[in-house]
């Protein structure tokens, strides 16, 4: 779906260049991310955080695990009433983990976008400069968060500014 409607737009853009000459170029923001000290900063927050969270996820698990096995041990010596109680509990244990794991992937999203925000302006105040300077009238972005291709075929190598934002960012 955004394949088709970035097509109908480049298309529009393309139709509407018949007319007048519009100057396209294309980038790789995760190439400009790769390149800055910050964003690797950011990832050993991000990675601490990681293992922070992971530690405490792990000790839960480790405490329910052993609460299945002792409820293992036990379970023919509990009446029919007394083990579904038991096994609910642990059920109940069980999803309230899942639910803190969640959450805490959830987290660690949000804090990644929250310390990449400044950086992701940075870079949107190079690309417009950047392209201000060249006269370019639009700047795709060479894939999709997926890795899917957009620019599949650009004539000239010039039309890459990837560099241009990397060492724009750089200097400041």
């Amino acid at each position: 779906m955004k394949k088709i409607l970035l097509s109908i737009c480049i298309l529009s853009v393309i139709s509407v260049g018949l007319n007048a000459q519009v100057k396209i170029a294309y980038m790789n923001p995760n190439a400009v991310l790769f390149e800055l000290d910050e964003v690797a900063s950011i990832e050993q927050q991000i990675e601490a955080l990681v293992n922070q969270r992971d530690q405490e996820i792990l000790a839960k698990a480790g405490q329910l695990q052993q609460a299945f096995s002792d409820y293992d041990a036990i379970r023919l010596t509990l009446s029919p009433a007394e083990q579904k109680v038991k096994e609910e509990e642990l059920l109940q244990k069980n999803q309230e983990l899942d639910q803190e794991r969640n959450s805490y992937l959830n987290e660690v999203r949000q804090r990644r976008a929250q310390l990449l925000a400044p950086v992701m302006e940075e870079m949107d105040v190079a690309i417009k400069k950047i392209a201000t300077n060249m006269n370019i009238d639009l700047v795709l972005n060479e894939g999709t968060s997926y890795g899917d291709a957009i620019v599949f075929y650009a004539s000239e190598e010039r039309l890459n500014i990837t560099d241009m934002v990397i060492a724009e960012l750089k200097s400041e």
